[in-house]
Parts: C-alpha cells; structure tokens; sequence
C-alpha cells in the first residue's frame, strides 16, 4: 500500500515537473555565411565534463553555426576565485557558461561588480539549486527565472523521480539514511525535498553529516561557518532525525523517549569517524541516499559497508551513482546542449537571462541504471526498465536521446 502511494504522488509529480521544464523548442536559423559577427562566449570548466562542453559546442553550431562563435576557456579553485572570471572578461567574453557550484558564484560574484546593463549573462549547467546556491530568490517561482543576469539546465533530475527508483530497487524500505556534507548547497536542498516526500508516505529518514575536507576548511572561517549555518531553514550542520525514523527503530517508545533519543543520537555522531558513520547507517537504515559533492574514495567506503550489510544504495550524482546499487544517471551532453540553446536566446535573439526560465535536462537523457556485482550479492533481479551500469556505459553514445536543433526548426 506504501509504495502505491508513494507511485501515485511521484507520478503526478514527475507530471508536474514535464510540463513546466517542457515546451515548444525556441526558432534557431543559423546566422548567414556572409554575416561577419562573431561571438565570443567563456567557458568556466572544471576539467570533467568533455560531454557538458562537447554538447555546448555543438549547440552553438547547430544555431550560430561554426563560423560564428569563439570559446575562451578558464576555471576555478574555489567559490571565492572571481580572477578567472575576470580573465574571460579581459578575453573579451560576452558570456560565460559555468559547470559547477564554486564557478557559478565566482562568476555571479565577479559580474555583480558592473552595471545591471553591462552584467555578462551566466549559464549555469552543474548546478539544481541555482538561486538557493547565489542566496537569492526566483523572481518568479512558478516559472523559475530569476529576475538577474543567471539562467541555467538543472543537470540531476527530480528529488521525487530518485525516489521513485529508490523504492523500485528496495524490497522494504521504512527507514532512509540521508548521507551528506552540509556545504553542499544543492545536496542540502535536495535532502529537503527527498524528507517532504518520505514524510508524505510515511517512510523515516535520518541524515548522517559525513564532513568532506572542504567543508572542514569552511568551518574554520566564521563568515563561511555562518554562511553554511544559514543556507537553509534548517541548520544543516544539525542532523535532522524524523519521528517515524525513531518509531520505526524503537515501536515501544514513549514521544518523551523518542526525543531523548534522538538528542543522544545526535551526540553519539557529532565527533564520530567516517567508519563509524557509516556502519550506524547501515545498521539503522534499509536504503542509504548518497548525496553528491564526495568523492569516490568516500563513496566506496559508505558502497563496501552498505552491500556487506545487505543494504542498497542510491547515488545521486555520477561519482556515487558509479558505485551504488542503482542510480538515475543523466546525461551530461544533454545539459551542455540545452545551454547552447540559451546561448542563442540571450546573444542572437537578445533575450534577458532573468527572464529565461531555469530548466531541467530532457527527460530521455536520464537512464534508470544498476550496478551488476552489487545486485548479485543482494540477490536481486531488475526488470528490463533498468539498464547494468556498466555495460550501459560501454556502448551509450552521449547526446543519443538529445533532440538537436537545426536550421528548420
């Protein structure tokens, strides 16, 4: 009955999220051969997404055509690093493409400096929480633009279509362990959505703050620590423990020894070593949900102690979806090709990147994937909707299922 439920309010969401990320394709006539303008556009890299780049660029020349633009390139160490962005400035970019959390507010940082008709526009295609990482708020919620000179491709696809997978992969899930670092802006706020939906179907959740070195680091500067601290209706640095979690573990337990419990259980991990983490988890959890931002080392350790537990896990990004049980990977040249697309808009068509809404990737570019040695020591078995990780990536051309624009569109 819980996962009917569960399907029934992930279908209509899933629906939902179509209908506003969808719509008509925008007009795209490549400039003509004889035209001498040039574009030159920034690309801010993070030396890891060959497809993200490889599916702007080709954008550009399904639109502008190839004759037309020119790609300057730079990156960032940190979300402080506005020097690279000035660069591309200095290179003469009209506008900068960013591929990850820490280039996006260096570039929105740096070009808040100019006036408001001299901002360059930003592109964003590695980041789901865009506004929620600026510290702003969508100009227009319902329609996700935000009113500034930044717009962008979600590039991971819906809390509630994760989810879905989740329960697909679980033969019973009645308590969740949400694992992640709390700099992560888009893991935080994805946790958030992930706790509305299990809540709803009466599924217990509780979050295990498994800190990176990098956010080690921004704990030691008071201006970052309070950043973090405030990034979020709730303190992400306090671990948050849902009721039914409790209730689930301890049926017997009075609410005053429910809450007891919970101050306890918090304490028991606040200085706790990764190892021990991650076996409470295992220990306390049914399913594990691996939020993005670690690393694979990281990741490997939670993935090891989850399958020797007889535990499945999801991952939510392309590091930890490589190791986990299942995962609903997405598509990278699709993100970089949306971006194009806007590219156009903004340079050719002269649209305002405030005024752009802010969309996810293709639906067809996420693919339901699980990981074969990982299923075989659980003794599952996935139907044919699921694809072995694998094997998948061995023979997946990125950009198959992207729909590309050409001059008669």
């Amino acid at each position: 009955m819980k996962k009917k439920l569960v399907s029934a309010i992930l279908t209509a969401a899933l629906a939902a999220v179509c209908i506003s990320g969808c719509g008509k394709r925008s007009s795209y006539k490549p400039l003509e051969k004889d035209d001498d303008t040039i574009y030159t556009i920034g690309i801010v890299s993070n030396d890891k997404s060959a497809d993200i780049e490889q599916g702007f660029k080709d954008a550009l020349t399904d639109t502008f055509g190839k004759e037309h633009y020119k790609l300057v390139t730079g990156s960032v160490s940190s979300k402080n690093d506005t020097d690279s962005i000035a660069s591309l400035e200095d290179q003469g970019a009209q506008l900068l493409l960013t591929e990850n959390w820490e280039g996006l507010t260096a570039a929105y940082t740096q070009t808040q400096s100019t006036d408001d008709d001299k901002k360059l526009p930003v592109i964003s295609t590695g980041v789901n929480d865009i506004t929620g990482t600026l510290g702003i708020e969508y100009a227009d919620e319902d329609n996700r633009t935000t009113g500034t000179n930044v717009t962008g491709v979600m590039p991971s696809p819906s809390v509630d279509a994760q989810l879905s997978e989740m329960i697909e992969a679980t033969k019973k899930m009645s308590r969740v362990g949400i694992i992640y670092s709390p700099e992560n802006r888009d893991a935080v706020n994805d946790n958030r959505i992930l706790e509305e939906y299990l809540t709803q179907a009466g599924i217990g959740y509780r979050e295990y703050l498994l800190a990176t070195s990098s956010y080690k680091s921004l704990m030691k500067n008071g201006v970052e620590a309070k950043a973090i601290k405030e990034s979020d209706d709730n303190d992400p640095t306090v671990p948050q423990i849902s009721d039914d979690f409790a209730k689930s573990l301890y049926p017997s337990f009075s609410d005053s020894e429910i809450l007891d419990w919970e101050k306890q259980a918090r304490r028991s991990l606040k200085n706790a070593d990764t190892s021990k983490i991650i076996s409470t988890a295992v220990k306390q959890c049914d399913a594990l949900y691996i939020s993005s931002g670690f690393s694979s080392s990281t990741v490997k350790k939670i993935t090891r102690a989850a399958k020797n537990g007889d535990r499945v896990t999801y991952g939510s990004d392309a590091v930890s979806g490589k190791e986990s049980l299942v995962t609903l990977w997405a598509d990278p040249y699709d993100s970089g090709y949306k971006a194009g697309e806007m590219a156009y808009q903004i340079l050719v068509n002269s649209q305002n990147p405030g005024d752009i809404s802010v969309i996810y990737q293709s639906e067809a570019s996420f693919h339901k994937l699980y990981n074969g040695s990982y299923a075989e020591v659980l003794g599952l078995v996935f139907p044919k909707s699921f694809s072995e990780y694998t094997s998948f990536m061995k023979s997946y051309v990125p950009g198959s299922n992207t729909e590309r624009a050409n001059s008669e569109d």
